[in-house]
């Protein structure tokens, strides 16, 4: 290439030349990405370009969250869109942006940098930019067995939404990465059917994200139940009493439940997915976390 490659941050009247990038190659819906903006989390700062003249070669995004490590609830850089022209990669632009987004990070006090992988070359591009692997996402399946829990799984309703919310504040404590939001609520009257809740007696103790059989997932798909301070071996038997048909589970390495799942004789399979993490300073300890899904 004879023109030089600029880095910059993004700026009013980028969005244009952004997506001639991003919507051909399938990265985003143009309708969203104009609306980027409208989380407090992102900044200019945090969308990095690289150009040469009006094209747009490539670009990272990278926006604010909250996660408990630590002791304490701390910032994170939170990495969500990385994308370079298919001409032009192996020519260290994805490296150079993703350096500058981590400076930008660091100027924000940010205690670190996540994000996902679903490729080995993605992988050793993070690597060499100092990203470590927290964890692997892992898939299995989990056979019915009639048993009589005392534990029930019921639908949820909107008097569970705050209950709902502090259980997650009490697992963000012990398991990681758990994005944090003090306002909202994970769980609310858009999304409620696509979980369900854990009862002892009257009392709720936990829930998981619970897709059922369709089309799409014919075995559905449950995500490790977030349930602080309990057994898991009794959390996967009252899953086993409440389902009717073997069913996909998603855990991933070091989590609270990958030991017991193995010890029910379930064949757990590494999937693509690698989240990774970046410490800014001193690294991030997390030897007294369990690890978990995002």
């Amino acid at each position: 290439m004879n023109r030089e490659v600029i880095y910059r941050h993004w700026q009013p009247g980028d969005d244009d030349v952004v997506l001639n990038l991003l919507v051909p190659a399938e990265q985003c819906r143009e309708d969203h990405y104009r609306k980027k903006f409208n989380s407090p989390s992102l900044e200019p700062e945090g969308i990095r370009l690289a150009l040469v003249g009006e094209r747009v070669l490539g670009h990272v995004l990278g926006s604010r969250t909250s996660l408990f490590v630590e002791g304490k609830l701390q910032d994170f850089g939170m990495v969500t869109l990385v994308y370079v022209d298919s001409d032009m990669r192996r020519q260290g632009i994805a490296t150079r942006l993703m350096q500058d987004l981590n400076t930008y990070f660091e100027g924000k006090d940010y205690r670190g940098s996540i994000l996902y992988v679903e490729t080995a070359e993605a992988y050793q591009l993070y690597q060499k930019v100092g990203y470590q692997k927290v964890t692997r996402e892992l898939r299995t399946e989990l056979p019915a067995r009639p048993n009589s829990s005392p534990l029930k799984w019921k639908a949820v309703v909107q008097e569970d939404f705050n209950i709902l919310h502090e259980l997650k504040r009490c697992w963000r404590t012990h398991n990681f990465p758990v994005f944090w939001n003090t306002q909202g609520i994970e769980i609310h009257q858009f999304n409620m059917k696509q979980y369900r809740v854990l009862h002892r007696g009257k009392r709720i103790i936990g829930y998981a994200k619970w897709d059922d059989p369709s089309e799409h997932r014919p075995q559905g798909l449950i995500h490790d139940p977030v349930v602080p301070g309990e057994d898991p071996t009794d959390i996967i038997a009252s899953v086993q009493a409440e389902i009717t048909a073997t069913r996909a589970w998603k855990t991933t390495e070091g989590s609270i439940y990958e030991t017991p799942l193995r010890s029910y004789g379930c064949i757990l399979q590494q999937e693509k997915r690698v989240d990774m993490v970046a410490s800014f300073g001193q690294d991030i300890d997390l030897s007294e976390m369990h690890r978990t899904s995002w």
